[in-house]
């Protein structure tokens, strides 16, 4: 047992190690499915049914002696010379000569091979007489003997009171034994294969054999009888079955054939031995030294001396256990001391896997390691206990030691699992203090996206409930209820009875729905920031300043963009907001200043291909902008491979792009956040503005209370990111990566964090934009590989300039697609 729970622990470790990426559990079911889906048991598994067999015999009572029984011992070189040639058999003829005319009994011959008459020497000096001249009447008188000697010797070997055997050989019978199934005929014939598993025996022909020889097999498991493959459903007698027949025989019992029924047993006329499906039964008698009784064995000489004999007479050859063997299982179904496994327990057996293996998976990890432990050694005490006092008190053999070693074998598996499912929850627990301790660090500074996101991985604990809560209750703060609402769900999805979250969400909902009409300062206006788009015709339109609100556009790091209605021009207009809450108290007044200056210096800038700025005002906690609604997208919606514009519309938009950067420099504005999304192009009529002129560079002065910039790395220059004074040529560098982009797709220079994309930026090369893209004209790689120089003075000197170049090679590239838009 120590030796297999060793072996199931190095079974274990290996399989971690191979199969660490799959579920533990997932591979226990599996493997218990498995097991009860087979039918074959390994060697060792059936020498442990025997120790447990010979354990159980130690509840039964042990045999007084074996009367009736006696073991002649041949020696082994007379034996030989029997078995090689009947024609000097003559003693074994002799000696059943002397025991079945002397007494009743039933003798029993086993032998090595069979006695076959094919090669006799009688034959072959009957053909030397032949050619002898006549008269020569020694050697005919030889020849008489010997054949009366074979004739004498067969006489008796097929006396219906002598059976002979032959060991460990299958082969056909002429006395087969119908076979029945029974109350289990109805079960179909797989599954009857995959319960009832046989070791199907193919009968092998002995041509020329004199008598019919039964199988004999060296082992404690006796089978009664063997299956024949032939499918006439019939079975082949086993020695020890047709010694016990032909004593029932003898005994006057009337019976033309016997009956094998396989959920039953045997029926010999009034003895009916219980068996297995399989023909088997295990003898108590002989399994161990207590249950061995002593077995009288005599010599061949004593045999031969002998006047009187027992009733069952075994000869075998010199210190032959075998013959013991059988007189002591013959000794046993006469006694009814043996057992068998009946039909029932191999679907019981399977179920036991399919318990056990259920208990594994779903009921074992929910134990403590102790709590497990008791309970595995006594589900194994119970199976153990329940296996022998079946075998002492109904003579029923369970062997399930297949099922209590899997049970074993599971367990250590779950075991070593659950050492390393600790340290992995040791590390998880680690990880999720981070995240949550991160997480209220971003809290406090206001970050609060970025602060629910965060925990997103984590386990639910209380305290992870607990900082969803207060991000919830900090959305809600601010106004913002679409997302308080979206945070108190997720919160109810981990715990639905978290304190009050369920009363919160509907009155949030509420406002969502219906919009907080209450004033902020007593002049009726209503805060953006705390409103959602309004279809409801009843409710009061949300307003900013003089700006109402129709619907949200969307949301940048600045705060939200709505669509508006300005009232005294009868317009549409962009309104875009900035929140005050996510800059440090300190800073704000310098923030605001910021703001409206810059925001005033935008409002100068008067280009068809700028959104104009018309207004600037304050409320309670953001400020915003009103600025010329723009139709169309923005162009991060053909940014990708699979929404690219025609390489010629892409030209067309730098340039046009350029030609408002060069306007915007002339008036002393750096853009400094150029990107796709912050260029609105309508392809119908044609129509590019470029938004957020003077808001970026307020952005970039300004820290947020994390110490991060906003705005967007991938675009920037080397030098922005650097932190150095910003010239015109960084809106370039920004203008050339949106080139890059537009046209392929991809972004020239990429990274897994800030940290890298920082580094691939300032001392990368980017790839060259025509071995990502083979059909662009060479002027693109011209075009981008100068906007991207690292060094500021080696791009363009200006924007005009990018811009005149991509006007030539627009009439150089692409004249005819220019002539068809009415560029050229």
């Amino acid at each position: 047992m120590l030796n297999i729970l060793g072996g199931a622990t190095t079974l274990a470790s290996r399989i971690f190690r191979v199969l660490s990426h799959m579920s533990l559990r997932g591979l226990v079911l599996a493997l218990g499915i498995g097991l009860m889906l087979v039918s074959w048991r390994p060697e060792l598994v059936n020498q442990l049914d025997g120790k447990l067999f010979q354990l159980g015999t130690w509840l039964v009572e042990t045999p007084l002696g074996a009367k009736g029984v006696v073991v002649i011992e041949v020696p082994q070189a007379d034996l030989e010379t029997w078995q090689s040639d009947i024609n000097q058999a003559g003693e074994l003829g002799a000696l059943l000569s002397n025991i079945l005319d002397t007494s009743d009994s039933m003798v029993g011959v086993v032998l090595h091979r069979p006695i076959d008459a094919r090669t006799a020497t009688a034959d072959e000096l009957l053909a030397e007489i032949a050619e002898l001249p006549t008269g020569d009447s020694e050697v005919l008188a030889k020849a008489q003997e010997l054949v009366r000697r074979k004739g004498f010797l067969l006489e008796f070997l097929r006396n219906e009171r002598v059976v002979v055997g032959v060991l460990n050989r299958r082969f056909s019978t002429n006395a087969p034994y119908q076979a029945d199934w029974g109350m289990l005929e109805p079960i179909p014939g797989f599954l009857k294969s995959w319960l009832w598993f046989d070791d199907k025996l193919k009968p092998v022909e002995l041509p020329g054999s004199v008598v019919n020889h039964h199988p004999v097999y060296r082992s404690g498991l006796n089978e009664l009888v063997l299956i024949d493959e032939s499918g006439s459903n019939e079975a082949i007698a086993s020695f020890l079955l047709q010694y016990l027949h032909a004593e029932q025989l003898r005994a006057g019992v009337s019976q033309d054939q016997s009956i094998w029924r396989r959920d039953r047993g045997v029926m010999l006329g009034s003895l009916e031995i219980p068996a297995s499906p399989a023909g088997v039964i295990l003898p108590f008698y002989g399994a161990t030294r207590r249950m061995t009784p002593g077995v009288e064995v005599i010599s061949f000489e004593e045999a031969m001396a002998r006047g009187a004999f027992p009733p069952r007479v075994y000869i075998s050859g010199q210190n032959s256990e075998l013959a013991r063997h059988l007189a002591l299982a013959a000794m046993s179904i006469e006694d009814s001391k043996f057992a068998h496994s009946p039909w029932w327990f191999v679907p019981l057996g399977k179920s036991l896997i399919l318990l056990f293996t259920l208990y594994l998976v779903f009921l074992l990890p929910r134990f403590s390691r102790s709590t497990g432990i008791v309970l595995t050694v006594f589900m194994v005490f119970l199976v153990l206990v329940s296996q022998l006092v079946a075998q002492a008190t109904q003579k029923l053999w369970f062997p399930l030691s297949l099922q209590i070693i899997w049970l074993l074998l599971g367990h250590v598996l779950i075991l070593v699992w659950a050492i390393r499912l600790k340290g992995w929850r040791t590390l998880l627990a680690r990880a999720d203090d981070a995240c949550i301790s991160q997480s209220r660090s971003l809290l406090q500074k206001g970050e609060l996206e970025p602060a629910s996101d965060i925990l997103e991985p984590c386990t639910t604990s209380n305290e992870l409930l607990a900082v969803l809560y207060d991000i919830s209750s900090a959305y809600a703060s601010k106004r913002q209820y679409p997302q308080a609402v979206k945070i108190l769900q997720t919160l109810q999805g981990r715990n639905k009875s978290f304190r009050d979250v369920k009363e919160k969400i509907d009155a949030l909902q509420s406002m969502v729905n219906t919009g907080d009409k209450k004033s902020d300062s007593g002049n009726g206006r209503i805060n953006v920031e705390s409103t959602v788009v309004l279809d409801t015709p009843q409710i009061e339109k949300p307003v900013l300043g003089r700006y109402e609100i129709r619907e949200e556009l969307g949301r940048g790091a600045m705060g939200t963009v709505y669509l508006a209605y300005d009232p005294k021009i009868s317009r549409q207009v962009a309104v875009k907001t900035l929140n005050y809450n996510q800059f440090q108290d300190q800073l704000l007044e310098d923030i605001k200043s910021r703001f409206f200056r810059e925001a005033e210096a935008a409002g100068r800038l008067s280009h068809p291909n700028i959104v104009s700025v018309f207004d600037v005002g304050e409320e309670h906690d953001l400020a915003f902008i009103a600025m010329d609604f723009a139709d169309g997208k923005p162009l991060n919606a053909f940014a990708t491979k699979d929404t690219l514009l025609p390489v010629f519309e892409v030209y067309r938009i730098i340039c046009d792009v350029a030609q408002a950067l060069e306007y915007a420099h002339n008036n002393q504005i750096i853009h400094r956040d150029i990107k796709p999304g912050n260029i609105m192009y309508c392809p119908s009529p044609y129509q590019l503005k470029v938004t957020d002129f003077g808001i970026a560079r307020l952005m970039d002065n300004s820290k947020t209370s994390t110490g991060e910039i906003l705005g967007s790395p991938l675009y920037m220059a080397p030098e922005q990111l650097k932190g150095k004074k910003v010239t015109p040529q960084a809106d370039i560098f920004s203008l050339g990566v949106t080139f890059y982009q537009l046209l392929t797709g991809k972004l020239p220079f990429e990274g897994e964090n800030l940290a890298s994309l920082t580094y691939e930026i300032i001392h990368g090369k980017h790839k060259g934009i025509r071995s990502v893209r083979k059909d662009l004209p060479s002027s693109a790689a011209r075009i981008v590989n100068q906007a991207l120089q690292k060094i500021a003075g080696d791009r363009y000197t200006s924007a005009g300039e990018m811009a005149l170049v991509l006007k030539k090679a627009i009439k150089r590239d692409f004249a005819h697609e220019a002539r068809r838009a009415g560029y050229l």
